[in-house]
């Protein structure tokens, strides 16, 4: 990014900010300015836009149709309106259904044959018991009919005759004040206008939605002007105007055509550390399909390194390991393959990811031997399948795929100390490195000096492990802390060498959950196999259906939960221990230029 700083004269001010926004290139610092009443309430104005186009967005069928003629003030009030009766049918649905449960036991009534009873000296009382507790000498001692029995249960009613005494031990309960059928039918009436409230959502939300794109964006542009503004220093009674922004570097050409053109002054310069410079991703196709995963988390600051590219092809690799099964796999590609061609262009991207996932799924499937749950290492070594033979020597059993694992964890820890380096380089300079790269040495010297150890090399391995000791320990207990001294250096270096061994040991230990999912995956997938191949039973056609219908909903459950797992974990794997040994800060804040908009939401 560079920094420029434009001064203008206040005659020439409104039309240069006009031009500016038509071209979207700067994205001007925000000095903190708070809104005016008027820009205020243009916010939130465009945040009840936003929303309501959200939700219409749900409700549409998808159809083209011409937008509406009512305008966006009426939408908003229409669907205002809509919302509030809808939340107050709801509560007023569930309030009903709460009634008519309690209700129903005591069946229809005549609320008035009860009052004329009454006026005659006659009270009807309404009493519940347990069956247990139910005496049927009570059935001789008052007049008493049983309205219902249910759950073990008794409801019932005793008429009370002019002076005398009910003494039973069972709850009283308040008289119903409406039939049980009358409250039925008032949910039925109340659920059918929430019915109607939401095919009305359903037949006008195509028509509305375009009228709300148009404000939308008119008010985003509006909006963004005023901020400009606002964050414009005023020079000289207010008759120079300075503002300050940031630009992309292959975009200066363009915009010093630009300011050239008008014959604006300006200043280029580059960022200072201490400045919050936006953030824009340059990543090659394969890694931009990750920037949303990474965007998750946050954008680095502008000081470090975008961990997109390095994180995507573990990631890829982690979520194919967790899923585990070929099968599965080229369901995503096949799928991902055929929507790719319906979908909106925007989400093409995302299905893009899918196939890559799907692809790194179906070689995890084929090493760990899984295809739709059945084992094939078993069925190669029995001697079937025997085209596929050939690929046997690359398939590993559980013990191999456990300590595969464990080796992608370690390598991936590594490798984040390597960024972590490269990070600390480029940010402060070598000398403050030099602590991550000891690390690095340590842990690929005895990882190299291991194996190529034997006895007839012992001495001089034993020499070159006192080596790598004594200048990986300088770097990492005496260089830890770059201009302090020697003591606090020693200090500091003592519990980083506590906090490294102990945070390694435990971040490899989460990669043994890439095992785990994987193997949970092919063993659900087994027994659902095995479920429709002992329920569907021997009776044609029939058996058929339930084998399939088993193995549909069995696998599809699979699916479901593998899928959800195999996004979850490496994203965890990815943003906590990639991301640490990456020494990864983040915070960065996202390029947003002042710019024209004119594209749908």
């Amino acid at each position: 990014m560079k920094k420029v700083s434009f001064l203008i004269h206040h005659k020439d001010y409104h039309q240069f900010l006009v031009d500016l926004q038509h071209i979207g290139i700067v994205d001007v610092v925000d000095r903190g300015v708070e809104p005016d009443a008027k820009t205020a309430e243009e916010i939130a104005l465009l945040q009840q836009i936003v929303k309501t186009w959200k939700f219409l967005s749900a409700k549409s069928d998808g159809k083209e149709v011409n937008p509406s003629t009512l305008s966006y003030t009426e939408i908003l009030a229409n669907i205002q309106q809509t919302q509030s009766e809808s939340e107050s049918l709801k509560h007023k649905i569930n309030a009903l259904e709460k009634s008519y449960r309690t209700l129903l036991p005591w069946g229809d009534f005549s609320k008035e044959t009860i009052e004329k009873l009454e006026k005659h000296g006659y009270q009807i009382r309404f009493f519940e018991v347990p069956e247990r507790k139910f005496i049927d000498t009570w059935r001789q001692e008052y007049n008493l009919e049983i309205i219902h029995q249910s759950d073990g249960q008794y409801y019932f009613v005793i008429v009370q005759l002019p002076g005398e005494k009910v003494e039973i031990d069972a709850e009283e309960v308040k008289a119903p004040e409406r039939a049980a059928s009358e409250v039925l039918k008032e949910k039925e009436e109340l659920v059918a206008r929430a019915h109607e409230i939401n095919r009305y959502y359903i037949e006008n939300a195509a028509a509305f939605i375009p009228v709300l794109e148009k404000v939308r964006m008119e008010k985003e542009n509006s909006i963004s002007f005023d901020r400009v503004i606002d964050n414009t220093s005023k020079e000289a009674a207010d008759r120079l105007m300075i503002i300050e922004g940031w630009i992309p570097k292959p975009k200066v050409k363009e915009i010093e055509a630009f300011l050239n053109d008008k014959q604006v002054f300006h200043i280029m310069d580059e960022p200072e550390k201490s400045e919050k410079v936006p953030i824009m991703l340059h990543n090659g196709k394969f890694s931009r399909l990750f920037e949303p995963i990474g965007k998750l988390y946050s954008l680095p600051k502008y000081s470090e390194l975008d961990l997109t590219p390095f994180f995507a092809p573990f990631f890829m690799m982690f979520f194919g390991f967790c899923l585990g099964d070929a099968g599965y796999g080229l369901l995503f590609i096949i799928g991902a393959t055929l929507f790719k061609k319906k979908v909106k262009k925007e989400f093409r991207p995302m299905l893009t990811l899918l196939q890559w996932l799907g692809s790194a799924t179906v070689l995890f499937g084929i090493v760990s031997g899984t295809f739709f749950g059945i084992n094939l290492i078993e069925l190669i070594d029995k001697g079937q399948l025997t085209f596929m033979a050939d690929l046997r020597a690359y398939m590993l059993d559980s013990e191999k795929m456990f300590y595969f694992a464990l080796v992608l964890g370690g390598i991936q820890i590594v490798y984040g100390m390597v960024i972590k380096a490269m990070n600390l380089y480029k940010q402060y300079g070598l000398h403050h490195a030099m602590t991550t790269i000891g690390w690095i040495m340590l842990i690929l010297g005895n990882i190299v000096l291991y194996f190529v150890k034997n006895e007839g090399n012992q001495g001089l391995i034993n020499i070159l492990y006192y080596v790598l000791f004594g200048i990986t320990g300088v770097f990492i207990l005496f260089m830890n802390n770059p201009g302090k001294n020697i003591f606090i250096n020693f200090g500091g270096g003592l519990w980083e060498v506590y906090s490294i061994v102990t945070g390694v040991l435990g971040d490899l230990l989460s990669y043994i959950r890439l095992f785990a999912l994987g193997v949970s995956s092919a063993i659900l997938g087994y027994v659902f196999n095995d479920l429709a191949l002992q329920m569907s039973g021997s009776t044609p056609v029939v058996s058929q259906l339930i084998f399939l219908i088993i193995l549909l909903v069995g696998h599809g459950l699979n699916i479901f939960m593998a899928t959800l797992g195999a996004f979850v974990h490496p994203m965890r794997l990815t943003f906590v221990e990639f991301y640490k040994n990456a020494g990864f800060n983040g915070g960065g804040k996202a390029y947003n230029p002042f710019v024209k908009r004119t594209q749908e939401l």
